[in-house]
């Protein structure tokens, strides 16, 4: 009996763990556009980033093909119409796992005032986006919907930037061979790879090795990825591309050594930036001047040295 009940007890813990990983949740907010919590608020701003609701761009609805073979609803935010008169190009937004598109409505403005058009989407199993897999797949299939929303831009832009938090930078990381005319990646504490995530969490370190290795393969069976698609596998591929990662040293989440190494890996041109303050996601709210103006000049130089190229 007593058997039994540790082997039930088991089975459920990991089952729950393993849905936590694979649907992970921002606390008060869900994937209604029309609902948003006081905390939803304060992580998110006004109606939790709906800009549907805080009608404070002129924007687009616009649908993007994925290759995973669905469509992905986007807002794209036009530099132009919202009072900036010199258009400069585009910055593609991508959103971390859990999230939506609404997480980097906050960084909207500062990105129009560079004279960028802003275009930020849902990835799949996110918001608004269909969702016909089992969950996130931490960069997986999300890398995919990245490099879709790529190619959709690339037929409209000759001049493309790119920022993306968590799985969204990893997402775009792992495709990083594939976009070889992107002028410049702003990336906000991705991730080494999936297994690296969880065996370097702080709640595997107080369990068996065995135990964590099992939560792994069911959170694999029951998304149905595999571990070959990870930003340390990709990131030796490609060269071209400028980088600039930042990674708060207080991230609880993704530690900030996964940033450190994932630079030795890159052969191409790439700048870090590990403040001392920020959570997981919250850095630009802990260090919006040194943010903005490390990001500023980062566009800057290469955007330019783009220019002198042609």
């Amino acid at each position: 009996m007593v058997i039994i009940l540790l082997l039930s007890f088991f089975i459920i813990g990991i089952w729950q763990a393993s849905n936590q990983i694979l649907f992970p949740k921002w606390k008060g907010i869900t994937k209604d556009f029309m609902e948003c919590s006081l905390e939803g608020e304060k992580l998110w701003g006004k109606f939790c980033g709906n800009i549907r609701l805080t009608k404070e761009f002129e924007f687009k609805e616009v649908s993007i093909h994925s290759v995973n073979g669905y469509d992905l609803p986007g807002w794209l935010v036009p530099a132009y119409d919202n009072g900036i008169v010199l258009k400069k190009g585009v910055i593609l937004l991508v959103h971390g796992g859990g999230a939506d598109r609404r997480e980097l409505t906050r960084m909207i403005p500062f990105y129009l005032r560079q004279g960028f058009d802003v275009l930020s989407f849902d990835l799949s199993c996110h918001g608004e986006a269909p969702c016909q897999f089992p969950g996130l797949s931490f960069g997986n299939r999300e890398s995919r919907d990245v490099l879709s929303a790529y190619l959709y831009l690339s037929k409209k832009y000759n001049h493309i930037l790119m920022m993306g938090s968590s799985v969204g930078a990893s997402s775009i990381l792992i495709s990083l061979p594939f976009l070889e005319e992107v002028e410049g990646i702003i990336l906000e504490n991705p991730m080494l790879s999936f297994q690296r995530l969880i065996l370097d969490s702080p709640e595997s370190a107080s369990l068996p090795n065995w135990m964590v290795q099992s939560l792994i393969e069911l959170v694999l069976i029951r998304g149905k990825f595999d571990t070959l698609l990870s930003p340390e596998n990709s990131l030796p591929l490609a060269r071209n591309v400028p980088l600039l990662i930042i990674h708060s040293k207080k991230d609880s989440v993704v530690p900030y050594k996964h940033s450190m190494s994932l630079t030795k890996l890159y052969s191409g041109p790439s700048e870090v930036w590990f403040p001392d303050l920020g959570s997981h996601g919250s850095i630009w709210e802990t260090n919006q001047s040194e943010y903005e103006t490390r990001v500023l000049k980062f566009i800057h130089r290469n955007t330019n040295k783009k220019k002198e190229s042609r």
